[in-house]
């Protein structure tokens, strides 16, 4: 009896030992868990290109970016005894990032009014290039052209058609001068330009010059020269109303530093050209790389041959510009 009494007293106290030491235990504070640690901020993603400014693409000047583009650009041009339609397609693709490849193909219908007047389609002359743009800065670009033309158009030689000649030298004004190489039929013409453009704030400036040596291949008989010079130079200005339309104007100038057939002539105004073109400009974002850029322009002489004073010819020219981009 003793023995079980014993054990009894000492379950009782191991059991108070017990729910003291529990009850200790409950009372101390529960221990912090540590939080996770939280992930750091991402740091800014520096490569991440800005978005560039918009660019008012020129009507007749070049542009100073390289891009992937198809473009086609008709004129209607309207004087006093002609109406001439050049058509022309460009297809332009980057084979660096500021390097283009160009090829521009053509053809042009032109009429004669009068009891003695001509009409005739022609194929003009090709031509292949290139286009290197530069960036200076956020703000300015400038762009390097080189290019030749290829004289495999109709019309050329000694005994061509007459009436298809005459549409191919109608298609210079009718492209206010600024194209003279197309229409040459039996020059082959290497050509070297350059141009520099502010494309900043939804404005776009651009200068432009270049020169044209014409060399001939074919025709002597009748292009009695056997070498040419051209001169041409513009100013583009482009403002962006919205940023789905902008308004453009062109002034444009074209020189002959050498041509005999015109300084030998009775006709002397020939030797330069003045004209002004004015128009809006669409910009339709179609993807994340495609852009549709339509255009409609007129373009009008400034002074002799093509302007509208002492005896000019009156040239009125629709111009008629739908680049897409891809």
């Amino acid at each position: 009896m003793k023995n079980g009494i014993g054990v009894r007293r000492w379950l009782s106290r191991f059991v108070g030992v017990g729910l003291a030491f529990g009850g200790l235990a409950s009372g101390l504070p529960a221990r912090a868990e540590t939080p996770p640690a939280e992930a750091p901020p991402a740091a800014p993603d520096l490569a991440a290109k800005k978005t560039p400014a918009p660019y008012s693409l020129p009507f007749m000047l070049r542009p100073v970016t390289a891009g992937n583009v198809v473009r086609l650009d008709a004129t209607f041009a309207f004087s006093k005894t002609k109406t001439t339609v050049p058509l022309l397609l460009l297809g332009s693709y980057k084979i660096l990032p500021n390097l283009a490849a160009i090829v521009r193909l053509g053809m042009i219908h032109s009429e004669t009014e009068g009891p003695e007047g001509t009409k005739a389609t022609s194929f003009i002359n090709p031509a292949i290039g290139a286009l290197y743009s530069i960036p200076l800065g956020e703000s300015w670009k400038v762009g390097l052209f080189a290019a030749t033309t290829i004289p495999v158009g109709t019309g050329g030689g000694d005994t061509p058609d007459m009436a298809t000649r005459t549409a191919n030298l109608d298609g210079i004004y009718a492209r206010a001068s600024m194209d003279n190489a197309l229409f040459q039929i039996n020059y082959m013409t290497p050509i070297v330009g350059a141009g520099i453009g502010y494309i900043a704030n939804g404005l776009t400036l651009q200068a432009e010059v270049t020169l044209l040596q014409l060399l001939r291949v074919r025709g002597a008989e009748l292009d009695k020269d056997a070498a040419r010079t051209n001169l041409t130079a513009g100013l583009h200005f482009g403002w962006f109303v919205i940023p789905q339309l902008s308004i453009g104007t062109e002034l444009r100038y074209q020189l002959w530093v050498s041509n005999g057939t015109i300084e030998k002539g009775t006709d002397p105004t020939r030797i330069e050209n003045w004209t002004l073109g004015i128009g809006p400009r669409g910009h339709f974002k179609l993807n994340d790389k495609m852009w549709l850029r339509p255009a409609v322009s007129l373009t009008m002489g400034l002074d002799l041959p093509t302007g509208f004073s002492g005896g000019g010819l009156e040239y009125k020219i629709v111009q008629v510009d739908v680049p897409f981009v891809f």
